[in-house]
């Protein structure tokens, strides 16, 4: 299985490098997974289309970043093709599009997504770790809130590509059964 984590935003904003933390965190931690589970870790500040080569590739992808709207040091893991989908249907039943608008990147994980899945018919789960925070002044530093649920949140990504794994080989060694 071939894994993508990204982690974006700007390290120079304080808390707003919490994704980037994060991304190299988990390719700290992806050091220790079983060998049949390949992680990419890539950490930008911004989000670009460029990226949409490597969801393509991938057979799972999960995004980390801060988050202005939720509560302060809530973690939040949020499953991009649920959301996707409810907007698609969203989309359905009115004229205009909320899409990115919630997000605070121009370019944000859905934008991405929805390119890759227009060019290359090609839709890997996904999801967003997002974790409440405030200091985004000018800053190298994570506030002490922020910075203390790094660790947390990278184990809990490595736990889930972990998970997701499996799950994905039990379902093709029980279709190979049948």
């Amino acid at each position: 299985m071939a894994w993508l984590v990204v982690g974006f935003g700007c390290d120079l904003a304080g808390d707003d490098g919490f994704g980037i933390s994060v991304a190299n965190m988990v390719a700290e931690l992806a050091k220790d997974t079983p060998k049949q589970i390949s992680i990419e870790v890539v950490a930008k500040r911004i989000l670009a289309p460029e990226f949409v080569e490597n969801i393509r590739s991938a057979d799972g992808v999960i995004f980390a970043d801060a988050s202005a709207t939720l509560p302060l040091g809530i973690v939040q893991c949020t499953d991009l093709q649920a959301l996707r989908q409810a907007e698609l249907e969203q989309e359905c039943c009115t004229t205009t599009s909320t899409g990115g608008a919630q997000m605070s990147h121009q370019c944000n994980p859905l934008t991405l997504l929805h390119l890759c899945n227009t060019l290359y018919l090609s839709s890997p789960p996904a999801w967003l770790y997002a974790v409440g925070a405030s200091n985004f002044g000018l800053s190298e530093n994570l506030s002490s809130m922020v910075a203390d649920l790094v660790p947390k949140v990278a184990a809990q990504i490595i736990d889930k590509i972990e998970r997701e794994s499996a799950r994905a080989s039990s379902r093709s060694s029980s279709s190979l059964k049948h």
